[in-house]
């Protein structure tokens, strides 16, 4: 492949592989619709919402690209320096230019939520409308740099969970933007990613910390070897994959040879993808 896999996005009808230059493939067919890498990407009930990010040249857009219509290649590296403040993603429904760091970004159905760096958290629909904002959480004295910053935003049935990086979470009615809760976990962390399964979920830290939160209480508590690239609940328990290992969440860990990127469940089994595109068991399963 042409670059190593960056995420996988499963939709009903096919499956999109973005790589870690911001390529999209489908059905065998790589396009390049903006130069630059993708930072957060979803499915929505219309296609691809995704913000890309430019740090060389301090820019972002967001922007959908529909299923519906072939994808495309868009300008090359060096137009874009010369057409920054205008350069859009080619081939969209919709595409924007944002004037803020995209912090996180979820969809699901006609709904899409996303935080941007000291602007607010949005919801908007599928069309491009917005629904509700909201300002980002309230910092506070002695607190760590960007412990406020918003680092995962996941829906679950009608609510949102917006995570913060030190470990605070809010929960919003999705139709509203009424904040229903705002809770804090009260550990010392610096969160890279939340994972989710119904109202559990898997807190993950930059020093490897991993910590289950099931009913608003840790249930489970463990330090890994390495960040977690990705985890999901099996029904059991946690399979995560981080540095060069697997690991079951209350269970042993394995060696593997290539990075692992994503979980993957292919019939009954699940499945690593790994950074050269290869599939192979999770655990040697």
């Amino acid at each position: 492949m042409d670059s190593a896999p960056w995420k996988l996005l499963q939709y009903e009808g096919g499956e999109a592989l973005i790589d870690v230059d911001g390529g999209i493939t489908l059905d065998g067919v790589r396009r390049t619709p903006f130069p630059s890498e993708i930072s957060h990407a979803a499915i929505c009930d219309q296609g691809i919402v995704a913000t890309w990010v430019e740090h060389e040249l301090r820019l972002a857009r967001m922007a959908l690209l529909s299923f519906d219509e072939p994808f495309q290649d868009g300008m090359s590296k060096a137009e874009l320096r010369l057409n920054r403040n205008t350069a859009m993603v080619k081939g969209t429904t919709w595409s924007h230019i944002v004037d803020a760091e995209p912090l996180a970004l979820t969809a699901k159905d006609d709904k899409i939520i996303f935080a941007l760096w000291t602007r607010g958290i949005y919801c908007i629909d599928s069309d491009d409308n917005e629904i509700w904002r909201l300002p980002l959480f309230d910092e506070e004295l002695k607190s760590p740099p960007r412990s406020h910053d918003v680092t995962a935003i996941h829906i679950i049935d009608e609510e949102v969970y917006v995570w913060t990086r030190g470990g605070k979470y809010r929960i919003i009615d999705l139709s509203s933007g009424k904040i229903l809760d705002e809770k804090s976990l009260n550990i010392e962390c610096d969160l890279e990613d939340v994972f989710s399964f119904s109202n559990k979920f898997l807190l993950t830290s930059k020093d490897g910390w991993a910590w289950e939160v099931d009913g608003g209480e840790i249930t489970v508590a463990r330090r890994l070897r390495g960040t977690i690239q990705d985890a999901v609940f099996d029904g059991e328990d946690w399979r995560i994959i981080s540095w060069r290992e697997d690991t079951m969440l209350r269970g042993e860990s394995k060696p593997r040879d290539d990075l692992g990127v994503q979980l993957i469940k292919q019939g009954e089994t699940w499945m690593v993808l790994d950074n050269q595109g290869q599939y192979s068991p999770h655990m040697n399963d």
